[in-house]
């Protein structure tokens, strides 16, 4: 969500702070002192959503600035405002790892992202009105680059269509929904 909230806010984004990195899992980031100090500060604060963060988030917004409360234009929940995939009809822990808002992993289909990216302009442009012009620009240019890409990995990767999956967790189901991969 950083990069994304950099291809957007650019240079008008004074510092963006990342809460995990690639290889941490994000169901287990910890509310250290240093992040809820980041959180008091904060204008803005882009999560996934759909419980992902059900395990940290709320210690951030019980300390955190009242800025990105929920309600407020600075709280950002991608699940908000994609097609949110798996939202279960019965909630059983024996069914393992389930999230009870369906499947938090929205990146994994890039035609998300495009919807995010708008998404994020306007939100950005609420906050800082003053800059629109410079935001809708960096939309417009973000968009060319990445809906350019977009065709072409459908291009590269339309063998995968139909063609069957085995998975272990279901990290992957915006992927093999986007690419119409057959799970089994």
């Amino acid at each position: 969500w950083a990069a994304l909230a950099q291809e957007i806010g650019g240079t008008k984004l004074s510092k963006v702070f990342v809460a995990t990195h690639a290889k941490q899992n994000p169901h287990f980031i910890r509310a250290r002192p240093s992040l809820i100090a980041k959180a008091r500060r904060a204008d803005l604060l882009i999560c996934s959503g759909a419980g992902l963060e059900a395990g940290w988030l709320p210690i951030l917004l019980q300390k955190g600035s009242g800025k990105i409360q929920p309600g407020k234009v600075g709280f950002f929940m991608a699940s908000d405002f994609v097609p949110v995939l798996e939202i279960p009809e019965v909630l059983d822990r024996s069914l393992g790892d389930i999230h009870p808002e369906g499947n938090p992993h929205v990146h994994l289909n890039p035609h998300n992202i495009s919807i995010l990216a708008e998404e994020l302009t306007h939100r950005l442009i609420r906050i800082d009105q003053r800059n629109e012009s410079y935001y809708l620009t960096q939309l417009d240019t973000f968009l060319l680059k990445w809906n350019s890409a977009i065709k072409g990995w459908e291009q590269e990767l339309d063998h995968f269509k139909n063609q069957p999956v085995i998975f272990h967790h279901k990290s992957f189901s915006y992927l093999i929904d986007w690419l119409q991969m057959k799970p089994i």
